[in-house]
């Protein structure tokens, strides 16, 4: 039966590694009668290679939400689905927001999912890979930090602010989609290494799809969207309340230094956002139904869900003793960084003048003749 796959994420489990990959990848994917379809459109901040964002994409006009045109992305972006089955059995698309967004502003997202699916003949099967709750929400908070210009919060401010039950209570997330698609087109997969087919999230993706990753796969070697670190974060958080960091240019230029300089923090200032005890606390919560997530959707009994270690590391604190090591070696990138440029501005003036006194050898000598005339 054709099949629409819809990967929804959740945020910081690979997703835009994978979205790469099925890009980059788009003619072997179709070798297996397998689409991966690009959508024609434009969200501001979403990147092309997350092609189902426009099931649950906003469209913000002055602030004000436009619901007309929202509409009829989703169904042009539907009509495109209809047109790959004519020559495709399997449609994949993919959006990290789904996993939230089906709580909040597309609250009924499934249903017309289904919809569409039972009026065009198809079936849905759902993929989400899910992070133990304490290392999801850091890196949700990270993100945040990292890639928008105007967010300064903390990391326990931020934990304020949000809906816990919603984003972190799992088992009961997916229990509101099973109702409607049904739990056996769910599939559940972990986001821990030790866990992916193969050893890494390709091939386990694929093997959700129900493929292997072969030769004919083009793999990218490059990490991708790789987060800060301790105090390299907190250098981020703080730079975010400057006018200029709001140009896009200054932004990214602040990040590649900051990320150049997360691993030699994360060396020498091993830390956590939270203790040992606050992160055993916080699991407790969620335990139950991770377990019930892991004998209902993995069919394993009496088997946690995520591996319950907990890194034995001091909670990051602001006056640490390495916060101004990392300020000098922040500082220094960027020195070193803008240093680099303007020795390849000059070379490329030297080139432009060299190039100059050949084009208009007359100019060149004269200017020597000049030249000497001055010495007398």
């Amino acid at each position: 039966m054709k099949t629409l796959h819809v990967h929804i994420g959740t945020h910081k489990t690979a997703t835009t590694s994978i979205q790469v990959f099925c890009c980059e990848n788009e003619k072997a994917l179709e070798q297996q009668g397998y689409c991966y379809p690009e959508m024609p459109f434009q969200y501001s901040g979403i990147s092309k290679a997350r092609n189902g964002h426009f099931l649950i994409g906003k469209i913000m006009d002055r602030e004000e939400e436009l619901l007309g045109k929202e509409e009829q992305n989703f169904r042009e972006g539907m009509q495109i689905i209809n047109e790959c089955f004519q020559k495709f059995d399997h449609i994949v698309l993919s959006d990290e927001g789904i996993w939230l967004s089906m709580d909040y502003n597309r609250r009924d997202l499934w249903e017309r999912i289904k919809k569409e699916a039972e009026e065009k003949g198809f079936a849905v099967h759902v993929i989400v890979y899910l992070k133990r709750q304490d290392k999801y929400l850091q890196s949700v908070w990270n993100q945040r930090i990292k890639a928008k210009r105007r967010i300064r919060e903390t990391f326990e401010e931020f934990m304020e602010t949000i809906q816990l039950p919603l984003w972190l209570d799992y088992y009961q997330k997916l229990e509101r989609m099973a109702a409607v698609i049904g739990k056996e087109n769910i599939t559940v997969k972990r986001f821990e290494p030790a866990c992916f087919a193969g050893g890494n999230i390709y091939e386990d993706f694929l093997q959700t799809l129900g493929l292997s990753l072969t030769e004919e796969y083009k793999v990218s070697s490059s990490i991708r969207n790789q987060g800060l670190y301790g105090n390299i974060i907190e250098i981020k958080r703080i730079l975010n309340d400057l006018p200029a960091i709001q140009d896009e240019k200054i932004q990214n230029f602040m990040k590649e230094r900051l990320v150049e300089c997360s691993g030699f923090s994360a060396k020498n200032y091993p830390c956590a956002v939270l203790s040992k005890e606050e992160t055993a606390d916080f699991l407790d919560k969620y335990r139950i139904g991770n377990r019930k997530i892991a004998e209902e959707y993995l069919c394993e009994e009496d088997r946690d869900l995520f591996d319950e270690t907990i890194e034995d590391l001091p909670k990051w604190e602001k006056n640490n003793p390495y916060m101004l090591d990392d300020v000098i070696r922040f500082v220094g990138a960027m020195g070193m960084e803008l240093y680099e440029e303007q020795k390849k501005t000059k070379e490329e003036l030297r080139k432009i003048e060299k190039q100059n006194y050949i084009i208009h050898p007359f100019r060149a000598v004269r200017k020597l003749i000049n030249g000497r005339i001055r010495k007398f």
